[in-house]
This record gives structure tokens, sequence and C-alpha cells, in this order.
């Protein structure tokens, strides 16, 4: 388990990672550690992906989720799960380490005036507990996923 949601202001200071555009969207998209794509492509696609440099498109309306400079493109029908960023369904998971949907935190705000699971996301990431840069297909903290 890491702290994958606790880096931010360290990621602040890093040097701007690169982007680069989707083929199918022309979306400007960030890159994502190859470790991701092992984790969340189904088999045996996962064991024939390229040692080199990934990015997580994040277009609703794109199929393709993963693609590399090379060509190689991994679509939503080649995901172990549905991808969040990619589904306006309110049931959709925004939270793959303990497995909270959007639904669950907008009934749980509607009867409380706020969120008993993102709570706990919160406390989990302090205890350094989550694991969103490999069970999230975008590799980044499902936090900001969370409705207000």
């Amino acid at each position: 388990m890491g702290d994958c949601c606790l880096e931010k202001a360290e990621d602040s200071r890093q040097e701007k990672l690169p982007v680069l555009e989707c083929r199918q969207c022309q979306g400007l998209m960030k890159p994502i550690h190859r470790n991701v794509l092992i984790h969340q492509v189904t088999s045996p696609l996962n064991q024939s992906i390229p040692v080199e440099t990934f990015f997580f498109c994040s277009e609703i309306s794109c199929p393709v989720v993963y693609f590399s400079p090379s060509g190689f493109v991994v679509e939503t029908s080649d995901m172990r799960y549905a991808v969040s960023e990619k589904s306006a369904c309110e049931e959709r998971t925004i939270c793959y380490c303990y497995g909270i949907t959007y639904s669950q935190v907008v009934n749980e705000i509607a009867k409380k005036g706020r969120s008993a699971s993102k709570a706990f996301v919160i406390e989990q990431t302090q205890l350094k507990n989550c694991a969103c840069d490999v069970r999230n297909p975008s590799g980044r903290c499902c936090l900001k996923e969370f409705p207000k």
C-alpha cells in the first residue's frame, strides 16, 4: 500500500510531465506507469504490453484507455473493470481500493450532508493504505472523483 494520494505537494515541485495527443480523440493526455496497465488490462493482452511510455486517455467519449507513442492501444473492451472516467453512470466505481460508487456517495451526502465513504478514504489515505497508483485505471488518487 502506498501514499499515492499524499504526494500532491511533492508532485507540484517536479518538472512538468510530458503530454501526448490521443490519436482517437486528439485530447492531450498525461503519462501513466506501465505497471498500472499490467494490473488493469485483461489477460493475455496484459502479457504483451511493451516496455515503453504509456498515456491514459480520460476523455469520456473516447474508446481508448491507454496508448503509447509507438501506437500500442488499449480500449475499454480490453479492461478488466469498467473505467469510471469513461462513464457517466451513477453506479460507476469512483474508489477502486474500497469499491465505493458515485451513487453511494451522493446518497450519503443527501441523507447526512456529508459522505462517510469519503471520510473513510481520506483516513485510509492518511494511514498510507490506498493503492490508487495500481488499482485505479487512471493510476491517480480517486479523491478528485468524489462528488462535492
